[in-house]
């Protein structure tokens, strides 16, 4: 009798070789390389936009925030017929000081190399553009202010007396203007709430005063706004404000650098076009029409191998020497930059010429 074994046979177990897990590892760990190497072109491309873009948004703000107060410049101080205005405050150091009396100053270069400082100055004031005159003589800061109407002038604000061609000052009303007989009284004592005024003893008029007929401006808070780039930082200090040097207002960052340039109108009589666009210093605030303002934005990204170009020109036919271009060393080549550039009509001196 025989048996069938219905046990099926059993086949030998057996595993990975040595050689197979190698070629393994191998195929895994180029697979891991090309992963790594598309993740990181990927990762840098990713840091490049976003810096770029980062860039654009700063540049974009910076030029806004500038033109804006530039678009407002010279109201209440087109027309003053002064290149200086004095000033006093009591909780400033120094307390005496003074400033220049055009709607827009450009001071090239400062306070660092390949940046300009641009000032923008306005009367915030709906009564800005229509000065008062002044009806009896002011010797000294601490005399009264008689004028012919004294209508829109409110305690707290500044005004500014000015007679060509003497320098003007800026003092402070102490309270609203009082009718007296046929003109006008405006006092301006100093202390307390009128950091503006000098004490008694003190006089920060030029040498004989103001005379009958000079003029009186409301220029309200006024604005007198210094931009200027410091630390990558678009900066604005607000020369009004007590210690305003030692506090200015970091604004926008990333920003290397503002140029600016005069646009001014040099034809007799004005006939309200820009003719030059230059840095010269304008015989009147009447002379500039415009400003030409050019932002430079850095993106964040420091980039392995060089990536723009040892000179960057701000606008068309902008030099080195004029202004309109900025050099790069070799490491600041190795960032990104966006460049924005606008003109700035100077409303208020045109429509007051």
């Amino acid at each position: 009798m025989s048996f069938i074994n219905t046990h099926p046979q059993q086949r030998p177990e057996r595993g990975f070789s040595l050689v197979e897990i190698m070629v393994a590892v191998v195929i895994g760990m180029l697979g891991i390389l090309v992963i790594m190497q598309v993740f990181l072109v990927s990762e840098g491309q990713k840091r490049t936009t976003s810096g770029g873009a980062d860039a654009q948004e700063n540049a974009l703000m910076a030029l806004f925030t500038m033109e804006r107060d530039l678009r407002m410049s010279g109201l209440g101080v087109v027309g003053l017929g002064c290149t200086t205005i004095n000033a006093y405050n009591a909780n400033a150091t120094p307390t005496n000081y003074s400033f220049n009396a055009g709607p827009v100053t450009i001071t090239q270069n400062s306070p660092a190399a390949g940046s300009d400082t641009v000032a923008a100055v306005y009367s915030t004031s709906a009564y800005g553009n229509i000065p008062t005159t002044i009806s009896s003589a002011m010797p000294d800061s601490s005399a009264i202010l008689n004028v012919n109407n004294g209508d829109g002038f409110y305690q707290g604000e500044l005004v500014i007396i000015s007679e060509p061609p003497k320098p003007c000052t800026i003092v402070q009303a102490s309270q609203d203007g009082q009718k007296t007989g046929t003109d006008w009284n405006l006092q301006h004592n100093p202390g307390g709430s009128y950091p503006n005024n000098p004490p008694g003893g003190s006089n920060i008029f030029p040498a004989g005063g103001y005379g009958a007929g000079a003029k009186l401006t409301n220029m309200g808070s006024m604005v007198n706004h210094e931009y200027y780039v410091q630390g990558d930082n678009l900066m604005m200090r607000d020369v009004n404000l007590p210690n305003s040097a030692t506090n200015p207002l970091a604004l926008v960052n990333g920003i290397i650098a503002i140029k600016a340039q005069y646009g001014r109108d040099t034809t007799s009589p004005p006939d309200g076009y820009v003719d030059v666009y230059d840095n010269t210093a304008p015989a009147s605030a009447a002379e500039v029409v415009a400003i030409r303002l050019a932002v430079v934005a850095r993106s964040s990204q420091f980039e392995k191998d060089t990536v723009s170009p040892a000179t960057l020109v701000l606008w068309n036919g902008g030099t080195i020497a004029n202004g309109g271009a900025l050099t790069l060393d070799a490491t600041a080549q190795r960032y990104r930059y966006k460049i924005y550039q606008t003109i700035v009509p100077l409303r208020n001196v045109i429509w007051n010429n």
